[in-house]
């Protein structure tokens, strides 16, 4: 009877972890990305650093490769020296920032950097200090986003 016990809670066991490993490997629901947009970018960034800071792609090379980095620049909205004259301008901005990383599905993995970062925007120093997020891309991505700018 003891064995009959024994192999009812394998039995038990195996099911539950196939079970489990089956929750894992089927898709879960994704963010809806279509609804995240340049409010949501600013939002986020807000969130973190109490600040709307500016955002910006950079094109990195070194030791023979070639990386694309989204910088968070430490360009405050509403205080000089910031480049968009608006608020509207600024938000524009965030927006064909977020729809370059859904094309290029990096939104979630900037998103979730930028939660994780333990840096911050700093002006005033020479140089001044961006958190940089270099983006999770194949080569043959980066050389399509170099391409097109």
């Amino acid at each position: 009877m003891e064995d009959q016990n024994n192999d009812d809670d394998e039995e038990f066991s195996l099911k539950a972890f196939q079970k489990a490993k089956a929750k894992k490997k089927a898709p879960t629901e994704e963010p809806v990305v279509e609804d995240f947009d340049g409010y949501g970018l600013r939002d986020a960034i807000l969130e973190k650093w109490g600040e709307c800071y500016d955002v910006d792609f950079q094109r990195v090379d070194a030791l023979g490769f070639r990386n694309v980095y989204l910088n968070v620049m430490p360009f405050k909205l509403g205080r000089r020296p910031f480049r968009h004259e608006t608020e509207l301008d600024y938000l524009c901005h965030l927006q064909a920032v977020v729809e370059i990383l859904v094309k290029y599905g990096q939104l979630d993995y900037v998103l979730y950097q930028i939660a994780d970062s333990d840096k911050k925007p700093i002006a005033g120093q020479n140089p001044i200090v961006a958190v940089p997020i270099r983006l999770d891309l194949t080569k043959d991505q980066v050389e399509t986003i170099l391409r097109t700018t």
